[in-house]
């Protein structure tokens, strides 16, 4: 919609009927509303829209914005579902989505706030910039701009930043931009490169703008406190971009499509793990008052994530979900403050836990989200004290120990759905006196032990559908027992609490019994038909509360008389001194065998990861992945010396270190994938091509390295070469000392096995000797 100067007058009239008959429309057009029957307090206007005069009807979702400004956000605690992960194909995160923080704006950008002149809705309106420009003059004169706000001009057809319209809302406090077309930024049109002097704005709405990148001096000129910046194609930002938001208190960059332009349709898989968002390392240095922060499906490059250390310490929510996290490190919790994390769906990260890994957020962390992130063992949630909830859904743990949860006396929430959780029979949460909930939907549970109904017992709400429970009588009463209550004494029966033992003669001793009541436990995923358990004799699924009671008679517990055994002394002496000799070799097998283990033990795991790693590869096997089959042939000439494996942060010293003096002093015929991988084939086949035409293969280790995809897919795939075709041609050449916990297993092993040189970097004599050795080296494997 375009409104020339001609038609301004008309415009003015359509407008002015318009805000007449406001009760009265049908259709959605300009929305001005004038409020004369109260007057408004200017001050009574929170930041989130919805305060005092100017309350706010919501947009339908569950606002999680603290009531008043200091205060906690109100993020639910506890969020079991019986339903899968997944909502509208994105991977649910804890933080929720930007409009569970916008309750003054709806998903489609209209106002929802009171009416009254604080308020102008140019939303969907389908406005080119002219358009909008003539539209606002018009506006301005029935309604005095300068009372307005809460402005949205959200989903129309805006290709440039409105800021020479938006200077007439000098006293805007909440704007949304979202929905518009602002591509690119032209220096030809500077006015539009920054938004003007808004000194009162505290919230901008810019989600699905289509941005690729902001100016540096963006927001040079206001003083946010709320910015929202998510579903766009933001793959850089300036490193200075923040720089003026020091008071910035909710930073959403999530969902972001970081794919770069054109390579929407590469088809290769490999670029998943390398292609993301790219951050300067000290861009969050600047939001000292920042306490949420929102990446939440927005992958980042491996580089990027170093910028993560820059957040200051008064963050206390922060989602990393589903940004493809390699590792968890010290450096990403540095701020100790923060109180709600969600790390789920970061599949890498699980090869990385240890008891130490959030030991930085011991007095901090209360809320974990830790789902879908093929997580297998628990001893790194020892430090989490003040943990009170936490999900683990849709991991792959199998067994639960009393050890995990010790320290966990404050934990409330638990979710361990969707794992391989088989049945225990030591009581694990003894400690946790705090506990309500537990989620154990989905699991491999098949028997109810009388230690996990004692844990049960703990509990006000649960639940256990999905599993394939035997039915058993603990089964049938502990559902009987949720669901109607039947016992004598309500909501409580007797189990033994160890099983009952017959004495030598048939006298049986006085079994200790325990009540167990569960009257106020609740199954709060109850449905028949998951809860039916199974008759495996006949491979049928029963409803366990259709089953007969499970009735014992004393005579087979009790009066079941046991045989006599009458033996001599002799014969007493021969069977203890055979058990002693028999145990006695036992023992010392086992001994034996444990030192063996302890110190062959690495290189006993080692050796089946390196079969499970030739496995994988195996399946590239293909013909199609040889740009030339001659590396493979026994006898064949190689093409190069010297396949160099490293990173970009290490290209500075293979260029102007190693490449002159390899190739230019020992004609040592280097292959760089810089230089000499073929145009036009895949990384992948590339990669595996040169490594087979070389004689040998030199990896340039440093941190950088560890941190690359793809210079750990060579380790491993170089590991898997040599195997294959029987060399041995493997160097090392380590750049810097690299701390023992951030080594990956492949290359301990390595480091352990093989003999490495290492790069001095202070003596020139030292450095010499470097490439003497290196030279000799090389030059034996060239023979």
């Amino acid at each position: 919609m375009e409104i020339s100067v001609p038609y301004q007058n008309l415009t003015v009239l359509v407008i002015l009927l318009l805000v007449l008959h406001t009760q009265h429309r049908t259709g959605r057009a300009v929305t001005v509303v004038t409020a004369t029957d109260a007057t408004v307090d200017p001050t009574d206007c929170d930041l989130l829209g919805c305060g005092g005069s100017y309350a706010c009807y919501g947009n339908g979702w569950p606002n999680y914005l603290p009531h008043r400004p200091g205060e906690r956000y109100n993020i639910p605690l506890s969020a079991f579902h019986v339903g899968s992960s997944l909502q509208q194909g994105q991977p649910e995160c804890l933080l929720g989505n930007a409009n569970n923080y916008l309750p003054w704006v709806t998903a489609e950008g209209r106002l929802t706030v009171r009416q009254g002149r604080h308020a102008l809705d140019l939303s969907n309106l389908r406005l080119n910039d002219r358009g909008l420009t003539s539209l606002v003059q018009g506006v301005s004169a029935l309604v005095p701009l300068e009372e307005v706000q809460h402005l949205t001009m959200a989903y129309n057809e805006l290709t440039l930043v409105p800021s020479p319209t938006l200077k007439m809302f000098p006293n805007v406090r909440l704007l949304s931009l979202s929905g518009n077309y602002f591509t690119e930024f032209n220096e030809e049109l500077a006015a539009h490169n920054r938004l003007p002097l808004l000194s009162k704005l505290r919230v901008l709405d810019m989600r699905n703008c289509s941005l690729r990148t902001l100016p540096v001096d963006f927001f040079k000129s206001i003083n946010l406190q709320y910015l929202f910046l998510s579903h766009n194609y933001i793959t850089t930002l300036p490193a200075e971009i923040f720089y003026p938001l020091r008071n910035l208190l909710h930073l959403d960059l999530s969902n972001m499509d970081t794919r770069r332009i054109g390579e929407e349709r590469i088809e290769n898989p490999f670029m998943k793990l390398i292609a993301g968002a790219d951050l300067h390392q000290d861009i969050f240095f600047p939001l000292i008052s920042l306490v949420f922060l929102d990446l939440s499906n927005t992958r980042l490059e491996y580089q990027a994530f170093i910028a993560l250390r820059s957040i200051q310490r008064r963050v206390k929510y922060v989602s990393y979900c589903n940004i493809g996290l390699p590792a968890i490190v010290d450096y990403l919790f540095l701020a100790k403050s923060i109180e709600m994390l969600d790390i789920s769906y970061n599949v890498g990260v699980a090869q990385s836990l240890h008891s130490a890994s959030f030991t930085l957020l011991a007095n901090s962390l209360e809320v974990l989200y830790f789902k879908d992130s093929m997580v297998q063992q628990l001893n790194w949630l020892a430090p989490l004290q003040k943990l009170r909830v936490l999900n683990l859904r849709g991991n792959i743990l199998r067994m639960l120990h009393r050890e995990s949860f010790e320290n966990l006396s404050n934990l409330e929430q638990l979710d361990l759905s969707y794992n391989y959780i088989s049945a225990w029979n030591q009581q694990i949460l003894t400690a946790t006196d705090a506990l309500q909930s537990v989620n154990l939907r989905n699991n491999s549970i098949v028997i109810l032990t009388t230690d996990m109904l004692y844990d049960f017992s703990r509990l006000t709400a649960m639940g256990l559908g999905g599993n394939t429970i035997q039915c058993s009588c603990n089964y049938v009463k502990f559902l009987r027992n949720i669901v109607h209550n039947r016992t004598d004494v309500p909501g409580a029966y007797t189990i033994s609490a160890e099983p009952l033992i017959v004495g030598k003669h048939g006298i049986a001793p006085n079994p200790a019994s325990t009540k167990l009541s569960l009257q106020h436990v609740q199954l709060f995923d109850y449905d028949e038909s998951e809860y039916l358990c199974m008759n495996f004799t006949s491979n049928q699924k029963l409803d366990p509360l259709e089953l007969q009671d499970c009735m014992i008679s004393d005579d087979e517990l009790i009066n079941a008389d046991l045989p006599e055994v009458q033996e001599t002394e002799q014969e007493h002496a021969k069977n203890h001194t055979l058990v002693y000799i028999l145990v006695s070799v036992a023992i010392s097998f086992l001994i034996v065998c444990a030192v063996g283990l302890f110190y062959y033990w690495f290189h006993i795991k080692y050796f089946f990861k390196i079969i499970k790693n030739s496995a994988v590869l195996s399946f590239f096997n293909d013909d199609k992945l040889y740009l030339d089959k001659s590396g493979l042939l026994k006898e064949a000439d190689f093409h190069y010396d010297v396949f160099v494996s490293y990173s970009n942060a290490d290209r500075t010293w293979v260029l102007d270190q190693l490449l002159p003096n390899m190739e230019g002093v020992s004609q040592i015929n280097l292959c760089l994938h810089e230089r000499d991988f073929e145009v036009g084939y895949g990384i992948l086949e590339n990669i595996i091509s040169c490594m087979d035409r070389s004689r040998c293969l030199m990896l340039i280790v440093s941190e950088s390295f560890l941190l690359s995809h793809w210079c750990q897919f060579e380790m491993h795939l170089a590991q898997h070469r040599l195997l294959e075709t029987r060399r041995d041609e493997l160097i090392l050449v380590l750049l810097e000392d690299l701390p023992k916990r951030k080594c990956p297993k492949t290359l301990s092993y390595l480091l352990k096995t093989k003999t490495y040189i290492k790069w001095p970097t202070k003596s020139v004599d030292e450095q010499l000797l470097f490439w003497k050795r290196l030279h000799k080296a090389l030059l034996a494997a060239k023979r």
